[in-house]
């Protein structure tokens, strides 16, 4: 095997490789439900939502959705979830396209960040860690607007787990707010 050229990989261990990669695939999973929730609203087959909706880059699919809840206000609960949806994402997205779209590179304060160049703005292994709870709890959001939303059995209940708590380097970017009625979800959700 060709050895590698990058200097930045003996100091990140099998287990941060592998976190790595679980939450981008966490990611990844989070904005392909979003994608079917855009979908739903614009009542696209699968094919048409190849063309038209998948090609999209997250921050339009969000905003799409949110302007076509404007023109066809939608139930109670694809408010709430919309809602929510956009002001998790927030941070999901930052650090999200922070840690993709990264460069790796060497502080001597810090050791190593993910330096996003083209946003003047990095993050810590450490930062982009502490937000595993955040990333789940997106994908919970995501799923609750999919489900209500509804698909050809009809609309399903989906209750939210708790909120967690906005790690303190997102704080800015994602103001307090209240949190949706929350409560652990049925067996079978």
């Amino acid at each position: 095997m060709t050895p590698t050229p990058f200097r930045f990989e003996p100091e990140l261990s099998p287990d941060d490789f592998m976190k790595l990669g679980q939450l981008s695939l966490r990611w990844s999973h989070t904005e392909h439900v979003i994608g079917n929730c855009l979908k739903v609203m614009l009542r696209l087959t699968d094919q048409e939502a190849i063309i038209m909706v998948f090609p999209l880059p997250f921050d339009q699919r969000i905003q799409r959705m949110v302007r076509i809840a404007e023109i066809n206000p939608p139930t109670a609960e694809v408010k709430e979830a919309l809602d929510e949806l956009v002001y998790v994402m927030k941070g999901i997205q930052y650090v999200r396209n922070n840690v993709i779209h990264a460069v790796v590179v060497e502080d001597e304060k810090q050791g190593y960040l993910f330096q996003l160049r083209n946003k003047e703005r990095s993050l810590t292994k450490v930062q982009i860690f502490e937000t595993e709870d955040l990333t789940n709890y997106a994908g919970h959001v995501a799923l609750k607007l999919r489900f209500a939303l509804g698909d050809k059995d009809g609309v399903h209940s989906y209750t939210l787990p708790e909120r967690p708590e906005i790690p303190t380097f997102l704080r800015e970017l994602m103001p307090s707010r209240s949190k949706p009625n929350s409560q652990p979800s049925p067996p079978g959700n």
